[in-house]
Order: C-alpha cells, then sequence, then structure tokens
C-alpha cells in the first residue's frame, strides 16, 4: 500500500482533523464545566495533528513490508515525536504531573481505530484480488 498524499491534502487533512478534534474537544469541555482553554493547548493540539498527518509518509519509505510492521514502525516514530513535543513544551509551560500518559491516551485510540480501519480495508482488498 502507497499512500499519495501531496502537500496541499496533507494540508487540508490536517486541518479537517484539527476543527473535529477542536469542536469534540471543547464540546466535552463544555459539558464537564469546562469554560477555557489556553492558546498554547491549542497549538500543541494542532502540532500533535500534524506530526500524526504528516508523518503518514513515513509508510512510503517502506513499500516491502507487511502493512502491520509499517503500522507498528509508523506509531513508534510517531508516538515518540509527539513525547518530544510534550517534553519541548515543558521548557515553555507547566506540564501536568500526567502529561505523557493523558498524551498517550489522547493519541492511541485514535490512531489505533485508523490503523485498524486501513488493516480492514487491505484485508478485504487482497480477498477480492485473490478470490
Amino acid at each position: 500500500m502507497r499512500l499519495n498524499l501531496s502537500l496541499k491534502n496533507a494540508l487540508i487533512l490536517i486541518c479537517i482533523v484539527y476543527t473535529l478534534l477542536t469542536v469534540l474537544s471543547s464540546s466535552y469541555a463544555l459539558m464537564v464545566g469546562v469554560t477555557s482553554d489556553t492558546h498554547f493547548h491549542l497549538l500543541a493540539r494542532f502540532m500533535v495533528t500534524a506530526v500524526g498527518i504528516g508523518s503518514i509518509l513515513l509508510f512510503n519509505l517502506f513499500p516491502e513490508w507487511k502493512l502491520w510492521k509499517r503500522f507498528v514502525m509508523h506509531y513508534t516514530v510517531t508516538m515518540g515525536l509527539i513525547w518530544g513535543l510534550v517534553w519541548f513544551s515543558g521548557f515553555f509551560t507547566e506540564l501536568h504531573p500526567n502529561a505523557y500518559r493523558d498524551i498517550f491516551l489522547n493519541f492511541t485510540p485514535v490512531y489505533l481505530l485508523i490503523a485498524a480501519g486501513f488493516l480492514i480495508r487491505e484485508h478485504f482488498k487482497n480477498r477480492k484480488i485473490t478470490a
């Protein structure tokens, strides 16, 4: 599976995902009584979204690998970059004591859903070809 993601399409996808995440997060926050969000938090969400979408290009570096191996490599690199962003942001703002755990719990379920969707699609595509 080769992913053809142009810069324009990547930017559009980053904007769409960022908007959806922000609307969902803001809606949830308002439901539980939190009425403010910091600008730093909004920028951090954008950076995490950009890393997640931009790192899709890693898939094109190893086209001969099985898809699940590419997902493991991709997740490891992406999660490392995101934890690096959290660490770096600690120089500019005080981190919550559970900042690393929180970013892991926010990023991993979304990643697993997307990866599962791709793996299922690839499985059915391969079954169609061999049938």
